[in-house]
C-alpha cells in the first residue's frame, strides 16, 4: 500500500463522470488532489493501492449502494473521513448516512463553496479524531505500563513476606496483612540470626502506591542489613541512615516495631520507632503496654532510638498491629483497653491474628491492615 504525499489526497466515487471531474477541479483549485472512481469496484481498487484522507461517495452507484461501501470503509479504513452525496434530498437517507459513520450528507448539485467547506470541516474533524485516538492509545500504553509496574510491585511484596505461621522451639509466630490498595506500605518480616535469636519487625511506610512499595522494600532491606549489629538501637539508626535519602525525596517516614527475641529465655528487646501499637498479653487476662517509644525513622535527623526489654513467660503473647486495624476496631485506639476477649482466649498465635484481622478481607479498607502475634508456648 502506497501512502499519498501529505495524507490529504481525496477519493471521489460517483457514476456521473462529468460531475466527478468538476468536483475534482474545484478541489484541486483549493489545494486538494483527487482520484475518481465511477463504480464501487473501481473505488476498492484505488483504496487497496492508496491511503485517502477523505472519500466522497455517491449514494447510488451502478454496481451497489454507496452505503455498502460506506460501511466497508468504516470497518477497513476507519481513518478515512466520508462524505455522502445524493441526488435525492431525503432526510431519512441523510440520517442513515450519519448513523453509519458519514461526516455529512450533501445533496446534488453541490456548490463549490459548500463542497470546499464540507471537505475542510470533515478533514478538521478527522484530524481531531486521529489526535484523540492517538491520545487514547498513549494513555492505554501508560495504563498498561502502570499495570505492569503494579503487578511487579505486588509480586515483589508477596515474595518478600515470610511464610506464616512460623513454629519454633517454644514459640509460635503468625501474621496477616491486607492492603487497602493493590500494593501496600505495610510490611512484616522475621528471620533467625546466627546466634539463634529471632528478629521480628512490623513497619508502616507513610504513603501509598509504588513509592510506598519501593520504600517498604528499602526499609526492610535496611533493617535486615543492620540486624547483625550488636546494639539494637544502633542497628535502627544505621537503617535510618541508609533510608534517609529515599525518605527525603519521597517526603516519607517509616514507623517500625523492630525486635530481637531470645526463644530460650523469652527475652524480647525492641525499638518502637513511632509505631505505638504493641501489646504484651499476659496469659488470658493481663495486658501490658510497652513503654519505650522513639520518633519514626525519617522525622528527625538525630533521633536517639531507645531500646526496651520485656520477658514473655509461657502463655504470653506479643501483639503488634498497624494503625489500619483501628478502622476495624476503634476501641484499640485507647491503649488501656485490652484486646478483645476472644483474641485473648485464642489457642494459638495464628488464631489470635485471624480473630484480630477478621473482616479485613472483604472490606474496602481505608488503610493497610497488618497484625502480628508472637506467643511463647
Amino acid at each position: 500500500m502506497n501512502s499519498i504525499a501529505g495524507g490529504q489526497r481525496l477519493l471521489i466515487v460517483d457514476d456521473e463522470e462529468a460531475l466527478a471531474k468538476v468536483m475534482a477541479r474545484t478541489l484541486r483549485s483549493r489545494g486538494y488532489e483527487s482520484d475518481i472512481a465511477l463504480t464501487a469496484a473501481q473505488a476498492r481498487q484505488l483504496l487497496e493501492a492508496n491511503l485517502y484522507a477523505l472519500a466522497l461517495l455517491d449514494v447510488r452507484l451502478p454496481d451497489e449502494s454507496g452505503y455498502g461501501l460506506l460501511q466497508e470503509l468504516r470497518t477497513t479504513r476507519p481513518d478515512t473521513a466520508v462524505l455522502m452525496i445524493s441526488g435525492v434530498d431525503d432526510p431519512e437517507l441523510g440520517k442513515a448516512a450519519l448513523e453509519h459513520g458519514a461526516f455529512a450528507y450533501l445533496v446534488k448539485p453541490v456548490g463549490a463553496t459548500q463542497l470546499y467547506l464540507s471537505v475542510v470541516n470533515a478533514l478538521q474533524r478527522r484530524a481531531l479524531e486521529l489526535d484523540h485516538r492517538g491520545t487514547l492509545q498513549r494513555l492505554e500504553g501508560m495504563l498498561d505500563e502502570r499495570a505492569d509496574q503494579m503487578r511487579r510491585a505486588i509480586e515483589l511484596q508477596a515474595g518478600m513476606l515470610p511464610h506464616s505461621p512460623l513454629k519454633g522451639d517454644g514459640f509460635e509466630l503468625a501474621a496477616q496483612f491486607f492492603a487497602s490498595k493493590e500494593i501496600s506500605g505495610d510490611f512484616f518480616d522475621w528471620y533467625f540470626q546466627d546466634s539463634g535469636q529471632l528478629v521480628v519487625t512490623l513497619g508502616d511506610v507513610m504513603g501509598k502506591g509504588l513509592p510506598a512499595a519501593l520504600m517498604m522494600a528499602t526499609a526492610r532491606a535496611a533493617l535486615r542489613g543492620s540486624a547483625g549489629m550488636q546494639e539494637l538501637d544502633e542497628g535502627v539508626t544505621r537503617a535510618g541512615d541508609v533510608m534517609a535519602a529515599a525518605l527525603a525525596v519521597n517526603h516519607a517516614y517509616v514507623t517500625v516495631f523492630h525486635s530481637v527475641y531470645e526463644p530460650r529465655t523469652g527475652e524480647l528487646r525492641y525499638v518502637d520507632a513511632g509505631h505505638g501499637h504493641a501489646r504484651l498479653v499476659r496469659g488470658m487476662t493481663g495486658q501490658e503496654l510497652l513503654p519505650m517509644r522513639s520518633a519514626p525513622i525519617g522525622i528527625f535527623p538525630d533521633t536517639q532510638f531507645v531500646v526496651g526489654t520485656v520477658t514473655l513467660n509461657p502463655g504470653d503473647s506479643l501483639v503488634v498491629f498497624s494503625d489500619g486495624l483501628l478502622d476495624l476496631r476503634p476501641d484499640l485506639a485507647t491503649k488501656e483497653v485490652q484486646i478483645p476477649y476472644d483474641a485473648r482466649q485464642a489457642g494459638s498465635a495464628s488464631e489470635m491474628v485471624d480473630i484480630l484481622a477478621r473482616g479485613s478481607k472483604n472490606r474496602d479498607l481505608f488503610d493497610d491492615v497488618t497484625v502480628l502475634a508472637l506467643r511463647r508456648v
